[in-house]
């Protein structure tokens, strides 16, 4: 079985990395969770009561994120801010269906013509909605789908698609071992801004998490926009010519998590590429360090996660999580599901 997906993911990225050019609907890659954030930025393989990571891999959804709803707020780059919600139902111990919303809010701007005239002020906003089913095919399989629609408004364009996300997990509870693939974005767009149809931006990721037998840390790492080889800027803070060295850490995001499951979590996480991009000479960025934490308090799961990128613009995540079971059953869910 993992032979077969390694096998379709190398089709599928041997085929996609021959396509270069301009993508639409980049905000649909952003990080999206503090708690993602904080574990390097592109994190998936979390198989736990955390309902973000579905919207990621469909795969991941499980019988703990049941009645989980999950918002999350950033404010980004640029004072750009971005928010997402995220729900998981168990229709039974097999099937299981989400919903995920996103926007972005890029501001207001002001517009001027070709002969610098001012135009009036104008905005700018993405949105993106999400539908998801999983199946549980085993007791180590999970499989999963994402149907998302996609609408872009800037100024007097307006532009829209539909995409689908695939998704595979290996869990092995026995050994706190697991492995999540997803296919992202795969899709076409419905309405173009000027009449020419541009590329979607298809993503693919491969994360693996293991949580250590004697010590209450879960370490994670992903390899992400495996669609392509090289994703990395041609030349280095030094000028040369980057080697496949650096191409292939650049797909790398590592992190760790303490106290797993636990009322309160410490986050720390590391993103190569981010931080072999924005590397400065002489200067002490810490760019590509992630880091946050996360708490409970009874039906609420507050989270934080903190994204350094170089000096003076950096982002900062911040999320909430309800266990609507927990919320409504009281006491009753807490003697039936004390871990949850």
């Amino acid at each position: 079985m993992l032979k077969r997906i390694f096998a379709i993911l190398l089709f599928v990225a041997t085929t996609a990395s021959a396509q270069d050019g301009t993508r639409v609907y980049e905000f649909v890659n952003i990080t999206t969770s503090a708690r993602q954030a904080a574990l390097g930025g592109n994190a998936n393989s979390a198989w736990d009561a955390d309902p973000n990571m579905s919207y990621w891999n469909p795969a991941m959804m499980n019988e703990r994120q049941h009645g989980q709803v999950a918002f999350n707020y950033i404010n980004y780059l640029a004072d750009v801010n971005f928010g997402t919600l995220s729900a998981v139902y168990a229709l039974d111990e097999y099937n299981f269906v989400s919903v995920h919303g996103q926007y972005v809010d890029y501001g207001d701007f002001r517009g001027y013509d070709e002969n610098d005239n001012a135009t009036g002020d104008f905005s700018a906003k993405d949105a993106a909605l999400t539908i998801g089913y999983a199946h549980n095919l085993s007791d180590f399989f999970t499989v999963g789908a994402n149907l998302k629609y996609i609408n872009s408004r800037i100024e007097s364009y307006s532009s829209s698609a539909i995409a689908a996300d695939f998704g595979a997990v290996f869990h092995d509870i026995d050994y706190n071992t697991n492995v999540s693939l997803a296919i992202r974005n795969v899709g076409a767009q419905l309405q173009t801004y000027s009449g020419k149809k541009e590329k979607m931006p298809v993503q693919i990721n491969l994360g693996i998490s293991h949580r250590l037998e004697h010590v209450p840390i879960e370490l994670s790492m992903t390899l992400h926009d495996l669609q392509k080889f090289d994703i990395s800027m041609p030349y280095d803070k030094n000028g040369q010519e980057v080697g496949n060295m650096r191409k292939i850490i650049d797909h790398v995001s590592v992190g760790a998590e303490l106290f797993p499951d636990r009322g309160f979590n410490i986050r720390l996480g590391y993103n190569f590429k981010r931080g072999n991009e924005l590397r400065l000479e002489d200067a002490r960025t810490f760019a590509g360090l992630t880091y946050g934490f996360g708490i409970r308090v009874n039906a609420f799961r507050f989270e934080f996660g903190h994204a350094n990128y170089y000096k003076g613009s950096n982002t900062n995540h911040f999320g909430l999580i309800v266990n609507l079971d927990r919320l409504v059953q009281g006491n009753n869910y807490w003697r039936s599901n004390p871990y949850y």
